[in-house]
């Protein structure tokens, strides 16, 4: 859809009676390929124009999301939108933004998959299936999955503001089945890419076979406290879960532990947790968030200390401070996470360690956590680390403790830097202990 029919459609908002409107668009095309036994289990191609038009009639605001607008439907779009402004009676703050003095410039090339012959990607994942049956132990390939995306974001609207950004990436996502006697075991193993002839069959192929296949013969431990090392896909998401808490909804909510605490140390001097929505090693630079506004880097944590709430345009005018660009579709969310690393690799991280647990995989990170108070309980499986080295595989244990108290105890972060599935970049981290519950 072009800027010049967002502009004819404003027009005819603010003929209609809106103060101001804008539209929110996204364009859309996703491509789906899965294969299973040898054979092309799908292959699907959909595309999706969403529109969320909000406009302030009457000093009160009112969003709608619509699929597919056209011209057939802005009409009446617009006339449900003045309604459901008209029964609006909650006294919230009708925010439509300007613009912000100035946008960082974001030089960022956005790969064409489309030009890639289809039989090129099944051919990939045909690789890979076989690639994984080689390995003894595996029973079975679940799945085996590539996944392409093309998604463009405007923002156009009555005050000036007209903006877009250009996203486009492929993912392939492998899952085996291995087993040893009576025991089964999951191997996993994804790559996310910007370009295609960055994908590689054969890491896919092998950190899918090490994953699973060395967790075979996995047995639980004692229960008691234990030095614990996340993994970064782990920590990555443990992070993830708790975004919330930093946010101005939260605080406005009442919803986390830190209000009042701006300033203060609530974690481990060496912690810096840094949302750069500009960041170089991120998959995608994001120059501004869902309501128009910059983004810039920005501390949450700076050498433990908490420095204050992401806000979006709402909460910032609540709390009369200004939006620090993290007003996006979902909510207030960061543009680019990450926990910064430290000069140190993971086996420098768990040389100290004379009996402690590498922590791989964690189960229910959304029922086993409580995100007001920071309490955690979750399953877990790993490894046991023992005079400085991964020793046995280790299952069917859980972990708990406390995310604030966690964050305190942190005592370094490896420089295997990535940004995992969760979306969140982290190296592995070593915390001081957490309570383990096995045998």
């Amino acid at each position: 859809m072009s800027k010049a029919i967002y502009q004819n459609w404003i027009k005819k908002g603010l003929e209609k009676g809106l103060s101001d409107i804008e539209i929110y668009a996204v364009d859309k095309t996703d491509l789906s390929i899965e294969v299973y036994d040898g054979k092309i289990e799908k292959n699907e191609i959909s595309k999706m124009n969403t529109a969320l038009i909000k406009g302030i009639y009457n000093g009160k605001a009112a969003k709608s999301k619509v699929e597919n607008l056209n011209e057939n439907n802005i009409d009446y779009m617009l006339d449900r939108l003045i309604d459901s402004a008209s029964n609006i009676t909650a006294n919230e703050p009708a925010l439509i933004f300007e613009g912000s003095k100035n946008y960082p410039k974001v030089e960022d090339k956005n790969f064409d998959f489309g030009t890639i012959d289809p039989l090129k990607k099944v051919n990939l994942l045909l690789e890979v299936e076989k690639g994984i049956y080689k390995e003894k132990t595996v029973t079975k390939v679940e799945t085996v999955s590539y996944s392409e995306s093309d998604s463009k974001t405007t923002i156009v609207n009555s005050k000036g503001l007209n903006l877009s950004r250009h996203h486009t990436y492929a993912t392939v996502y492998a899952v085996g089945v291995y087993q040893k006697d009576e025991q089964i075991k999951t191997g996993m193993s994804y790559q996310i890419v910007k370009d295609f002839d960055k994908l590689d069959a054969s890491k896919l192929i092998n950190d899918n076979i090490k994953d699973g296949a060395s967790q075979l013969g996995a047995h639980s431990i004692d229960s008691k406290a234990y030095p614990i090392v996340f993994s970064n896909e782990m920590f990555g998401n443990i992070l993830g879960v708790f975004t919330s808490i930093f946010t101005g909804e939260a605080a406005f909510r009442k919803l986390t532990k830190l209000i009042g605490k701006e300033n203060e140390e609530i974690a481990s001097p060496i912690v810096n947790l840094i949302d750069d929505p500009l960041f170089e090693k991120a998959l995608f630079k994001v120059p501004f968030d869902d309501e128009g506004v910059a983004c810039e880097k920005r501390y949450w944590i700076k050498d433990g200390k908490f420095t204050g709430f992401a806000h979006n345009l709402k909460t910032a005018e609540i709390f009369k401070t200004k939006s620090t660009g993290n007003g996006f579709a979902s909510g207030i969310e960061p543009g680019n996470l990450y926990l910064e690393s430290q000069n140190i690799t993971f086996d420098e991280l768990i040389k100290p360690i004379e009996s402690g647990i590498y922590i791989t995989d964690l189960v229910g990170l959304h029922a086993g956590v409580e995100t007001v108070s920071g309490d955690f309980s979750l399953q877990a499986a790993g490894f046991e680390i023992k005079n400085g080295k991964l020793d046995r595989p280790v299952d069917m244990i859980v972990v708990s403790g406390n995310y604030f108290k966690l964050l305190k105890d942190i005592e370094a972060v490896a420089n295997d830097f990535i940004f995992g599935l969760s979306g969140i970049g982290t190296g592995s981290v070593k915390v001081k202990a957490l309570t383990v519950a096995g045998k």
